[in-house]
């Protein structure tokens, strides 16, 4: 009789199982459908970028609406707005096309703005010219509240000047006496 109550306690146990196990997949629902609102990957914000302008005395404004990436700050999108040039074909380019920018970092209310040796080795020179580079990188990055002055920085080095005119081993602070008026 042992036998037959074993077997049947088996037998129990086995069906019991099968059928909580039936019962439990019967009662799962489908998960229901989630929709994920992909995040905007970019987002548009007004700056303003100084531009040469035709005779390379002084500085333009320029307001553009610029597209900021995922991950991209606004300090960013101003200095590859500068590398790109103007929109007004009257105004004058100020950073070599070849340039690219490496990093900005803001600390202290300092841009730390490191370019490609190209800023320096595709400079077109002379004291104007330099002028305009380094003054339309300050007063555009100026812009931004959060930025008083910038450290120009070539391959993550400090230099003395860009083409030999200008002082960039310090940081530099805006300078609205090269903006022309409007």
């Amino acid at each position: 009789m042992n036998k037959k109550l074993t077997k049947l306690f088996l037998i129990s146990t086995l069906l019991l199982a099968v059928l909580l196990s039936s019962a439990c997949s019967s009662s799962k629902q489908p998960a229901p459908e989630v929709k994920n609102d992909p995040k905007p990957v970019s987002e548009a914000q007004e700056v303003i970028l100084y531009f040469a302008d035709e005779q390379a005395e002084y500085l333009t404004r320029e307001k553009r609406t610029v597209t900021l990436q995922e991950d991209e700050s606004p300090a960013e999108a101003i200095i590859k707005g500068l590398i790109s040039g103007p929109q007004n074909k009257k105004l004058g380019v100020t950073i070599p096309s070849e340039a690219k920018l490496l990093t900005v970092n803001i600390k202290e209310n300092i841009a730390y703005v490191d370019f490609s040796k190209e800023i320096q080795s595709k400079h077109w020179g002379g004291s104007a010219g330099e002028s305009m580079t380094i003054f339309s990188i300050v007063n555009s990055l100026t812009e931004l509240k959060e930025i008083k002055q910038v450290q120009i920085l070539v391959a993550g080095e400090k230099q003395d000047s860009l083409a030999g005119h200008l002082d960039i081993s310090q940081p530099i602070a805006r300078d609205a006496g090269l903006i022309k008026a409007e």
